[in-house]
């Protein structure tokens, strides 16, 4: 199976909340997914990746709560799931349920525990267990993050939340954390949107939070690494 994707412009956000800070911000990594479901359905999605940035590489996160869109340019207010998803909390349960939409077009929240240094994470089987959601959120089959929504690491013992090199705005790397993918079949706009986030370098560790705007980077018009990319993705 070999889905196109079509990346478009990536926007990003980094708002921190004071110069010692190592969680340093929020931004989107946003594009296009044509591929296929279960069954050999043709899907055709806006994706917009959230990731955390951070500036130490010892840094973890635990949770993100308060996640406010009502802020947001244009939240959606429902968000593409595969037909064999089981909600919100990344679970690819492999065999016959695997597919490419659950892989890459799939809505949903986690606390990093996915492969890093890719442009597309992929929601293969096994990546992002253990994340857990807060009452906040809706539930697992919500249509929708709900008002001040939360998730976090059920497992803090597994250091799912580890930084990383992750995507950045012009399609290089930088330190980071994936921690959701929302999927619509039209596009929407989560710039705007605020949250919050507590994270730590490790087990015994204090604990540091900090709130965060999603909104666009600085020069972010600008980026032309992305625009109008096109790829060819097989499922492994």
């Amino acid at each position: 199976m070999k889905p196109t994707t079509t990346l478009g412009l990536v926007l990003a956000a980094s708002v921190a909340t004071s110069a010692s800070a190592d969680i340093t911000g929020a931004y989107l990594v946003s594009y296009e997914v044509t591929t296929e479901d279960f069954g050999g359905a043709s899907v055709s999605v806006f994706v917009q990746d959230l990731y955390l940035a951070s500036d130490d590489g010892a840094d973890v996160a635990l949770n993100v709560f308060n996640m406010d869109l009502s802020t947001a340019n244009n939240a959606a207010s429902s968000y593409f799931q595969s037909a064999t998803s089981t909600g919100w909390l990344a679970q690819n349960a492999g065999g016959i349920f695997d597919n490419a939409a659950l892989r890459l077009a799939d809505s949903f929240v986690t606390i990093g525990g996915f492969a890093q240094d890719t442009l597309l994470p992929e929601q293969a089987p096994g990546a992002g267990s253990g994340s857990g959601l807060d009452p906040n959120f809706g539930g697992n089959t919500a249509a929708a993050p709900g008002n001040l929504a939360g998730w976090y690491n059920g497992s803090p013992p597994s250091l799912n939340g580890q930084v990383g090199q992750v995507a950045r705005a012009d399609g290089s790397f930088g330190l980071g954390v994936l921690v959701g993918r929302f999927a619509t079949t039209e596009a929407a706009d989560l710039i705007g949107g605020t949250l919050e986030v507590t994270w730590n370098q490790g087990l015994g560790t204090s604990g540091q939070q900090g709130a965060f705007e999603i909104a666009p980077a600085p020069g972010a018009l600008a980026l032309l690494g992305l625009a109008g990319l096109a790829g060819r993705r097989r499922r492994g």
